[in-house]
C-alpha cells in the first residue's frame, strides 16, 4: 500500500502543476479571443520563428562538428582515447550560465580568441547563440554516433567490397542506413535542448533576441499571467511532439545496439595513411581551440586581477561586502542554498525513482513524461497550483525534483533490469523480509546505478537556472542565480572565480558519474 503513497507524491510533485496548467486554461474567461489576440501578437511569432530557426541551426552544426570525432573514436584505438573522449563530454554537463560566463571571458572584446584573431565581439548576436549551443551540444554526437558506428560488423562493408563497391558507397549502403536513427536521435535531442535554451539567450539575446523560455519569463515578470499561461502551454504541446519523436529514435539507436556487438575500433599507429592522422591531429586541435579554450580561459583569469597580474584576490573576494551586496547574502550561505537544496532534491529524487522502477515498471513511459516538459511550462505550473499553499522552500525542492527525476528514474530502472529477479523471490521463499532483501541484494547490487543517479541529480540540481529564477522569484540564490547576477554587474573576476569552482565541481561530479559506470545510463 505504501507503494501507491509513493506513487501519489510523485503525481503531486510532478504532475499537479502540469495539469493545473492545463486546468487553469480551460478556466480562463474569453479564451478563444485570447488565443487570437496572443497569435496576431508579432513578438510571439518572432519568438516562435526564432526559437525553433536558431534551434535547428545549432543542431545541424553540432551533428557536423560532432560527426568526425564520432568517426575517430569508432574506428581507431589511441593511448588516451577513452580520456579524450570524457572530456569532450565536459561541455555537456556544466551549467549553462557557467558557459555563458567562459565564453564571454574567452569570445569577449578582451578575451583571448577576440584578441588574438581580431573577431571582435560577435557574442551578443545570433551568432553567439549558436556558438554557445554547439559548445553544449556537439558531445551528443560523438557519443551517441560513435556508440553504434562501433559495433557495426566489419563483415559488412567487407561482404561490399567483395562486391566490387567503393569505400564511399558502401557508406551509403551499408553504414549509413545503419547509423540514420543515432545520427537522427543526436540530432533531435541537441535541437530540442536547444529550443529549451534560457541563459544563454537571456544573456546574449538581449532585446533582439528571445525563444520561448526567455519569452514566458518575461510575461511572468510583467505579470501578463494570461499570456504567460497560453505560451507556456502551446510550449508544452510542442515539446510533447518532439520528445515523442526522440524516444522513438531513442529505441531504434538502442535495437541497433543490441543487433551488433562487435568493435571494429583498430589501433591508430596500424594505419598507413598519414592524412588520416593528421586529420586526426587537426580536428582536436580544433575542439580545444574553441571549446577547451574557453574553459581554460575561465580558470587562468580567475587568478588574474584586471590588470593581467596573477593573485588569489577573485576567490578571497568572493567574501567581501561588495559581492555581498551584489547576491543579496553571504557567500558561504549560496554554497549552502545550493548543495542542500542539491543534496535534498536529488536524494528524494533516487528514493522515488527506486520504488517507482521496482513497482510500477510498466508506469515507465508515464515516468518519462518530464523529459518533454520545458522548465517554464513547469514552473508557471508551480507558481498557479502550488504556491499559494506550500512554502518557497518546498516549491524549490519540487522544481529540483522535476528536473532530476526523468534521468535518475532512467539510470536506476536500468540498473534494475540487469538484476535476476529470482534473487528476490529466493530469498522471499527462504523467509527474508523486505527489508532484507533490500539490504542484502538491491542496494549491494544497485550501488553503482544509484550513486550515478545521485551525482547526476545533484548535476542537473546545480546547473538549473529557469526554475530557480521563476520559481524563487530571485529570492532563493543558488550558484547560477549567482554568477548571473555577477555578470549583469560585470563583476567578472569573482565570477570567474566562482565559476572556476562550480566548474570543478561539476567535473567532480562527472568524474564520479563515469566511475559508476554512468556512459551506460545516460
Amino acid at each position: 500500500m505504501w507503494q501507491f503513497f509513493i506513487l501519489l507524491v510523485l503525481v503531486v510533485v510532478v504532475y499537479l502543476p502540469l495539469g493545473g496548467l492545463f486546468a487553469r486554461l480551460l478556466a480562463l474567461p474569453n479564451l478563444s479571443s485570447l488565443v487570437f489576440e496572443l497569435f496576431r501578437d508579432p513578438s510571439l511569432l518572432k519568438a516562435l520563428q526564432f526559437t525553433y530557426r536558431q534551434a535547428f541551426i545549432s543542431a545541424v552544426i553540432s551533428l557536423l562538428v560532432g560527426l568526425p570525432g564520432a568517426y575517430f573514436f569508432s574506428h581507431y584505438e589511441f593511448k588516451g582515447k577513452k580520456l579524450l573522449r570524457n572530456l569532450t563530454m565536459i561541455p555537456f554537463i556544466l551549467p549553462s550560465i557557467l558557459v555563458v560566463l567562459a565564453m564571454i571571458i574567452y569570445y569577449g572584446q578582451q578575451g583571448f580568441f577576440a584578441r588574438t584573431f581580431n573577431t571582435k565581439t560577435f557574442l551578443y548576436s545570433f551568432s553567439g547563440i549558436v556558438l554557445a549551443h554547439v559548445f553544449y551540444n556537439f558531445s551528443l554526437s560523438i557519443r551517441i554516433v560513435g556508440s553504434t558506428w562501433e559495433k557495426l560488423n566489419l563483415r559488412l562493408k567487407e561482404s561490399a567490397y567483395v562486391l566490387g563497391d567503393s569505400p564511399l558507397k558502401t557508406f551509403f549502403r551499408v553504414e549509413l542506413p545503419l547509423l540514420w536513427p543515432a545520427i537522427a536521435y543526436a540530432t533531435l535531442l541537441a535541437f530540442l535542448y536547444s529550443s529549451l535554451s534560457f541563459a544563454v539567450v537571456l544573456v546574449f539575446g538581449g532585446i533582439s533576441f528571445s525563444t520561448l523560455e526567455v519569452y514566458i519569463y518575461t510575461l511572468v515578470r510583467r505579470l501578463d499571467l494570461k499570456k504567460a499561461h497560453l505560451v507556456a502551454f502551446i510550449q508544452l504541446i510542442i515539446s510533447f511532439f518532439f520528445i515523442s519523436v526522440v524516444s522513438f529514435l531513442a529505441k531504434r539507436t538502442e535495437a541497433v545496439d543490441k543487433a551488433f556487438s562487435t568493435f571494429q575500433a583498430k589501433p591508430l599507429r596500424s594505419e598507413k595513411r598519414w592524412w588520416i592522422k593528421s586529420l586526426l591531429f587537426l580536428y582536436f586541435a580544433f575542439l580545444f581551440l574553441l571549446f577547451g579554450g574557453p574553459l581554460l580561459a575561465l580558470l587562468v583569469r580567475s587568478f588574474q586581477n584586471r590588470d593581467g597580474i596573477f593573485t588569489l584576490a577573485n576567490y578571497l573576494n568572493l567574501f567581501s561586502p561588495k559581492v555581498e551586496r551584489i547576491l543579496g547574502l553571504p557567500i558561504w550561505q549560496v554554497f549552502l542554498n545550493s548543495l542542500l537544496l542539491a543534496a535534498v532534491s536529488s536524494t528524494i529524487s533516487v528514493m522515488l525513482a527506486y520504488v517507482l522502477a521496482r513497482y510500477f515498471p510498466k508506469l515507465r513511459p508515464f515516468f518519462l513524461i518530464p523529459l518533454g516538459v520545458s522548465m517554464m511550462s513547469y514552473g508557471f505550473g508551480v507558481l498557479l497550483t502550488m504556491k499559494n499553499w506550500l512554502p518557497a522552500p518546498i516549491l524549490m525542492v519540487c522544481t529540483q525534483i522535476f528536473i532530476a527525476f526523468p534521468v535518475v528514474y532512467s539510470i536506476i530502472s536500468l540498473g534494475l533490469e540487469e538484476i535476476n529477479p529470482e534473487y528476490a523471490l529466493a530469498a522471499a521463499l527462504l523467509g527474508s523480509t523486505e527489508k532484507e532483501i533490500l539490504k542484502n541484494i538491491y542496494l549491494p547490487l544497485l550501488k553503482p546505478a544509484l550513486n550515478s543517479a545521485f551525482a547526476y541529480g545533484m548535476a542537473l540540481s546545480l546547473g538549473d537556472l529557469s526554475g530557480v529564477m521563476l520559481v524563487g522569484e530571485g529570492r532563493f540564490v543558488t550558484f547560477t542565480v549567482a554568477l548571473y547576477r555577477l555578470i549583469g554587474h560585470y563583476s567578472f573576476p569573482e565570477g570567474t572565480a566562482l565559476g572556476t569552482l562550480l566548474a570543478l565541481l561539476f567535473i567532480f561530479l562527472f568524474i564520479l558519474i563515469e566511475a559508476q559506470g554512468g556512459k551506460n545510463h545516460a
